[in-house]
């Protein structure tokens, strides 16, 4: 008996495919029928949804309670060197990104540090050196 590899993979292809479609139509039969039976309709969906995104908004209001203080990264040899980007004014210095972070944090407490792209992002992304 020789084993063949096209039907082998044509019938793997169309059971997958099968399958999938039988799966996507039970889970909504199921699903439809578990919410109608609990009494849920779309206005009461609705409402879910809209409870849902006001805690989104408040949890990310929340994130962003501590004032944003914008950043620049620059890279010199090995250093990494951390300025304000409105004022210029030097905040630290590392070899690593870890490093920078853990000396800008003994500075500045509190804030939300926001970098550009064009500010050096890249570089706290992924360190070249470390």
């Amino acid at each position: 008996m020789e084993f063949d590899l096209l039907a082998f993979v044509l019938g793997c292809i169309l059971g997958g495919i099968v399958g999938y479609r039988v799966s996507d139509y039970l889970h909504h039969s199921v699903i439809s029928d578990l919410l109608r039976r609990a009494g849920v309709t779309p206005d009461r969906l609705q409402d879910i949804m809209k409870d849902l995104q006001k805690e989104i908004d408040q949890a990310e209001d929340e994130t962003s309670k501590f004032p944003k203080l914008e950043i620049k990264v620059e890279q010199h040899g090995e250093l990494m060197f951390a300025y304000r980007k409105d004022s210029g004014l030097f905040l630290a210095q590392g070899k690593t990104r870890d490093e920078l972070i853990v000396m800008i944090s003994e500075k500045m407490a509190n804030v939300t540090l926001v970098i550009a792209e064009a500010d050096g992002a890249a570089l706290i992304k992924e360190n070249p050196t470390g």
